[in-house]
C-alpha cells in the first residue's frame, strides 16, 4: 500500500477550469457551455465561478427553496434527467 500520498487542496472552480481549458484543451472554443450540477453549499465556488464572467451555468438540486449563486434550481436527481433529456433533445 502507497502511504505517500499527496494531497492537494484545489478548489471546485480550479477543477473547473483546468477540466474545460487545460485537459480537454477547450480554451479558444467559443462553442462549450459547462454545466455544473450540486447540492449543497460546498458547490457554491463552482456557481460563483460560472455566473461570474458568463462561463456557464450552474443547477442546485434542492428540496426546498435556497438562496444560492446557482443560475438555475431543480427538486432533485429525477428533475436533473428531465432537464439534460429535454436539452439534449
Amino acid at each position: 500500500m502507497n502511504t505517500n500520498r499527496k494531497f492537494c487542496s484545489v478548489s471546485v472552480h480550479e477543477h473547473i477550469y483546468f477540466l474545460t481549458k487545460q485537459t480537454l484543451g477547450l480554451s479558444s472554443c467559443q462553442d462549450v457551455l459547462p454545466i455544473y450540477v450540486g447540492d449543497d453549499k460546498t458547490d457554491e465556488d463552482a456557481f460563483k465561478f460560472l455566473t461570474k464572467g458568463n462561463r456557464g451555468y450552474g443547477i442546485l438540486v434542492t428540496p426546498a427553496p435556497k438562496e444560492s449563486s446557482a443560475y438555475y434550481s431543480l427538486r432533485d436527481p429525477s428533475e436533473v434527467c428531465v432537464c439534460f433529456i429535454t436539452f439534449i433533445a
